[in-house]
């Protein structure tokens, strides 16, 4: 395409996609795909069911058609009706495959902190009381803290962040069940960070018939939230998903309740939303809690797995986009695997093997 358009054109056409997101993001917001359900419904007939101008939601409508969002159908009196089709299912809050919560996040949480990336990015008046750089949604909704806490009080958005993790974890990571021998590790596997159990909703839909038990560890409100998640999943008795509430950036190891003693500990999905000196702050209260391991398993080398999409002279376009969104949520970023092994090296870990997936994700091995 941009052979084609030369740089005039693509330039401006890629600074125009935010506005086709933007009516992703309203078309989906509003339910649209959910009210047509099986039915062709005019536009007229759709903003009176929805509350909405006409002329907002047609203008919407034109923007993703042309994706090949919906079917365009002729009523022969002059207007066109519109009816769901397999790409505009997945806007439907039922669909299986649902990416309602995603595309929710993306175009609204994720859109607002992005356009504040540039105050963001100033040195001067970006700081924090503590020090911290202030990331841009904070400078977007107005809060102090930090994100995480931010989403626990916005118990609404927080639910929504956390279904679309899982949705679109479906999307880039499904292979992960099957691209890596989860089955070899010892359990009980610590998922420290495990937010409400996406990984392993992964493993149960993909390898039901393997037998795994889990710990999740994550703040209290998020652990809540995957109880109530995990209360409604069919799980064989072979597969064991339980929970702990913790902190892995309390202070102290003490102070972090993290699940100490154990041979296997996962950290997926988290060290790209820390510092460096915040990754190695989590990094070393995960040693310690597998030291202890060692210390009654002398012959037994207590294994670190980290799951982190990785960036690299190849990565898609997903990747870099989810990169600078990384960084508007959290001041993170995706890291390359000599980034997060060099992390690891420093936080006291030996690197025992990179083991790249099909997914977006890979996996690096470390121990004691």
């Amino acid at each position: 395409m941009r052979s084609v358009l030369g740089p005039l054109g693509y330039t401006t056409l890629l600074a125009e996609s935010c506005q086709e997101s933007s009516a992703l993001g309203f078309i989906t917001e509003l339910g649209v795909a959910d009210l047509l359900g099986e039915n062709a419904m005019t536009a007229n007939e759709m903003s009176n069911a929805l509350g909405v101008k006409e002329k907002y939601l047609k203008v919407a409508l034109s923007c993703i058609t042309k994706h090949g969002y919906f079917n365009e159908v002729d009523t022969g009196s002059g207007s066109l009706a519109y009816r769901n089709n397999v790409f505009s299912n997945v806007l439907k809050a039922d669909h299986p495959t649902s990416l309602k919560d995603a595309i929710g996040f993306m175009c609204d949480d994720g859109f607002k902190a992005s356009s504040q990336l540039l105050p963001a990015s100033k040195v001067t008046g970006s700081n924090g009381s503590d020090g911290k750089e202030v990331p841009a949604i904070n400078l977007a909704f107005g809060f102090k803290d930090s994100v995480f806490d931010w989403l626990s009080r916005e118990s609404w958005r927080g639910r929504r962040m956390g279904n679309a993790m899982q949705q679109l974890h479906r999307v880039a990571n499904e292979n992960t069940a099957f691209d890596y021998d989860w089955s070899a590790l010892e359990s009980p596997i610590i998922d420290v960070g495990g937010g409400i159990g996406s990984l392993e909703m992964i493993i149960l839909r993909n390898l039901p018939q393997e037998q795994f038990q889990f710990v999740v560890f994550d703040k209290l409100g998020t652990v809540e939230q995957g109880k109530k998640v995990w209360q409604g999943l069919s799980v064989p008795e072979t597969f064991s998903v339980s929970f702990q509430a913790g902190d892995f950036m309390a202070t102290t190891f003490e102070e972090t309740s993290i699940p100490a003693g154990k041979s296997t500990y996962i950290i997926r999905h988290v060290l790209h939303n820390w510092s460096d000196q915040e990754v190695l702050r989590i990094l070393g209260h995960v040693r310690t809690a597998m030291s202890l391991y060692a210390v009654g398993n002398p012959s037994v080398q207590p294994k670190l797995i980290l799951c982190e999409t990785i960036v690299s002279l190849n990565s898609n376009r997903f990747v870099r986009a989810s990169s600078m969104q990384i960084m508007a949520m959290s001041n993170g970023w995706l890291r390359t695997d000599a980034d997060l092994i060099r992390l690891l090296e420093e936080a006291g870990f030996s690197f025992l093997r990179f083991h790249r997936m099909r997914a977006d994700d890979s996996i690096i091995e470390a121990t004691l």
